[in-house]
């Protein structure tokens, strides 16, 4: 999938050994959490289906250059009645050459009123 960029993802510098850290890290947490690490599996093994992420394998390895990877962890919220787990990527992360996704997509429109406009219709009624 092709996401709006304002500059080319070639300016994202090398990301391996702090995604493989992070991802190190999840990992570990997942091995206490047994229930967990089955819902994040179930989550990643959905995103696979929707090709909505590649396997690394299936990266072409002959590729020059830096390579970005994405981290990702999971997010619990017991209270939730449809999805107790959401796996979140992180995109503000920062790549070895200081940007990240984040810095290079482009912003869409606004989808909220500003405050004041907000304020303003509270305050003062039709």
């Amino acid at each position: 999938m092709k996401l709006p960029s304002s500059d080319s993802p070639d300016i994202l510098g090398d990301s391996y050994h702090t995604a493989r850290a992070k991802f190190l890290a999840l990992e570990q947490r997942l091995l206490k959490q047994p229930q967990l690490k089955k819902d994040y599996s179930q989550s990643l093994d959905e995103y696979l289906q929707l090709e909505h992420m590649t396997p690394v394998d299936e990266i072409d390895e002959k590729k020059e250059g830096p390579k970005f990877y994405m981290p990702h962890h999971g997010i619990v919220k017991k209270t939730s009645s449809t999805t107790k787990l959401r796996v979140v990527f992180n995109g503000s992360e920062k790549s070895g050459n200081g940007f990240s996704v984040n810095d290079i997509m482009m912003a869409g429109q606004q989808a909220q009123d500003d405050l004041l406009d907000i304020v303003q219709r509270f305050r003062f009624p039709k």
